[in-house]
């Protein structure tokens, strides 16, 4: 045992060796090359190649043959864009190394990730693979962990290897403008052993955890706002957060997608598209939850953000400067980045309940971006401002970044907002059905279900509401003398408040037929009650007294008049109720021949619309008023109701009819 710990002890202090030789590539200015030595034949291990590479501008494919010679390259560091090196505007570019292994080792890999541009990977002369379009026109990269085999064939007698990679590079990147060095210090590694390729699995998966678990969160969410949408389409709010979450998976399953393939133009433009869309559809998600209109500014504000995103893809394809991009792209953001804050902080001030919620969410992350801003500037223009950078903690063997810790906040946050708002709306909607069905139940009351029969008349009406409750009323009471007192209105709004006001209204006009017959006089009353008693509004009213010997006396408080054997009534008009204490109401008197009918109608008759939006109007109502109370209803509820219907109806000595 013992002599197996010390063996397993020196095999570990040579382990180390061979890594920190693997550390420095010595500068070369002959053909004479001195390669790294790896003699470790059958151990799983992975060891950097660089920092430093020789280095030739252009595109020559002899570049790749191990005997080519090289000498004349210069030696660069991986750790420097190669415009620090006086490399500019070039759109091909090669590497080469030279390395010695065991002559018997086996199992070697050569393994790629976090490269910047489309490559070729050449191990003495031969291609083993490649990622990206080689056209130099297109942006690519590669975050994930490829491994490409080394045969047993390819390794040189002495083990000498000569790797070479191909570059259609990429001319700005993260480290700033120019000609950006495509990979860097732990970019290419030499892999040994079976156990090396499971490290590329391993890596692999803790590459994609965290996107990947981001990405599921961000869709559940948003999809539970869509289909709250979608069950509620008047809540636009709901459409919005779940255009600004989708928006955020999308981008979210780009980079998942990077980390397994290319991360390509393409993929680069689908992500900013998606990033773009969002960030519009969340500030359309505050505007909706403070009830602000869309204002010029702000929907320039909204043009401007979107096409700012797309800065750095000029940037990325050489359009601009990597500089003029991320100004591009800063500007409108820290904008919207700073307003949305401020607004939800008004809203929170008003007293609007959904701030509570969203502010803190949003605020985090406008100050982060302010923060990554302050990152990004201070290292492109090269200032002496050292800025921390965001918080990052490790869980296990799993590295969790600011973005990744708020992104789940954020849609945890979201999803609260969503459950809360629901909850909200489930309760307001239970308030208004048992306030709809209370007034129902009053309107069913109020509305008279059988006409009193009186000697020389025949009465008819019909009532039909536009919705469960509406605002018209009437009222028939038979008089001693043989007459008939009616009244017909139609009060503003609808629901309960008007509910109410029709319970004030019919309930002084029954009180009042007890004490005068004279409509003017019953309006006059009526209109003095409904500005003691109701808050805000008004009523269109007309009340008729028929009396036996067929007089007709009208008093008239803005309704429709009446109609004679198919005649419209010119009868004196006054004021609506509940708009002046001083408003009088003239009477106006007529005579009824036996076998002519009056018909009294509410709006919801003249003002029946058809799909093209024509009216039903006075002349077809003037026309059907000689038809029964059911017939004038039946016929505007055909062209297309809009509104409450009521019709009454009268014929002396044959027939009256209300309805």
């Amino acid at each position: 045992m013992a002599r197996q710990l010390c063996r397993y002890l020196f095999i570990a202090a040579m382990l180390s060796c061979a890594i920190l030789a693997g550390a420095q590539t010595p500068a070369r200015d002959a053909p004479s090359v001195n390669p790294r030595d790896f003699h470790l034949p059958y151990l799983g291990l992975r060891l950097t190649l660089g920092p430093d590479w020789l280095f030739a501008a252009g595109d020559n494919p002899a570049y790749a043959s191990p005997t080519y010679d090289d000498s004349g390259w210069r030696t660069i560091s991986v750790e420097k864009p190669l415009s620090s090196y006086g490399v500019r505007d070039i759109s091909y570019g090669w590497y080469r190394l030279h390395v010695r292994v065991s002559p018997k080792a086996r199992h070697l890999l050569m393994e790629v990730q976090y490269i910047e541009g489309s490559y070729e990977l050449y191990v003495n002369g031969v291609r083993l693979g490649a990622n990206g379009k080689m056209n130099g026109l297109l942006r690519s990269s590669q975050d994930y962990l490829a491994s490409y085999d080394i045969p047993n064939s390819m390794i040189a007698p002495n083990g000498d290897l000569v790797v070479a990679i191909r570059f259609a590079l990429n001319k700005v990147g993260p480290g700033g403008s120019g000609t950006s060095t495509p990979f860097h210090f732990g970019s290419i590694l030499l892999a040994v052993g079976d156990a090396a390729q499971r490290d590329v699995s391993y890596e692999a998966s803790h590459q994609t955890a965290i996107p990947l678990m981001l990405f599921g969160l961000s869709l559940l969410v948003g999809l539970v706002a869509l289909a709250l949408y979608i069950a509620m389409r008047n809540r636009v709010e709901y459409l919005a957060i779940a255009i600004s979450l989708l928006g955020d998976s999308v981008q979210l399953g780009v980079i998942v997608w990077a980390h397994l393939h290319a991360f390509t133009v393409g993929a680069d433009f689908l992500q900013t598209l998606a990033l773009a869309i969002g960030n519009v559809a969340l500030i359309e998600f505050v505007r909706l939850i403070l009830h602000l209109r869309r204002s010029r500014w702000l929907l320039a504000l909204e043009i401007a953000n979107f096409v700012g995103y797309f800065g750095a893809n000029l940037a990325n394809l050489g359009f601009v400067s990597i500089l003029q991009g991320q100004i591009a792209y800063f500007a409108p953001t820290l904008i919207v980045q700073a307003v949305l804050p401020v607004l939800l902080l008004l809203g929170m001030l008003r007293g609007n309940r959904d701030t509570y919620v969203v502010l803190p969410a949003i605020t985090v992350v406008s100050v982060a971006n302010y923060w990554n801003f302050l990152l990004v500037f201070t290292g492109l223009l090269h200032l002496p401002l050292r800025v921390p950078q965001l918080p990052y903690i490790s869980v296990g063997t799993y590295g969790i970044n600011f973005w990744a810790i708020w992104g789940a906040i954020y849609c945890v946050t979201m999803l609260l907002f969503l459950v809360l708002r629901t909850i909200g709306i489930a309760r307001e909607r239970a308030r208004a059905a048992a306030e709809l069905e209370a007034a129902r139940i009053v309107q069913h009351v109020l509305i008279p279900e059988e006409i009193p029969a009186v000697p020389g008349f025949v009465l008819e009406s019909v009532y039909k509401p536009a919705g469960e409750v509406g605002g018209d009323f009437f009222q028939i009471v038979a008089l001693k003398d043989g007459g008939v007192l009616a009244v017909i209105g139609d009060v503003s709004g609808k629901g309960m408040p008007a509910a109410m006001t029709v319970s004030l209204l019919v309930g002084t006009f029954r009180t009042l037929a007890h004490y005068t017959q004279e409509p003017g006089e019953i309006l006059a009353a009526m209109n003095a009650r409904m500005l003691a008693r109701s808050h805000g509004g008004f009523t269109t009213c007309l009340v008729l007294r028929a009396d036996a010997d067929g007089r007709l006396t009208i008093a008239n408080a803005g309704h429709i008049a009446p109609y004679l054997a198919g005649e419209e009534l010119p009868v004196e008009n006054g004021l609506p109720l509940g708009l002046a204490a001083a408003a009088t109401y003239a009477e106006s008197t007529f005579q009824l021949a036996p076998g002519q009918q009056v018909t009294l109608v509410t709006d919801g008759v003249v003002e029946a619309r058809d799909k093209s939006g024509a009216i039903f109007g006075f002349e077809r109502t003037a026309i059907l008023s000689v038809e029964s109370a059911e017939a004038i209803a039946r016929a505007a509820q055909d062209f297309g109701q809009d509104d409450d219907i009521t019709a009454l109806t009268r014929i002396s000595h044959e027939r009256l009819c209300i309805g």
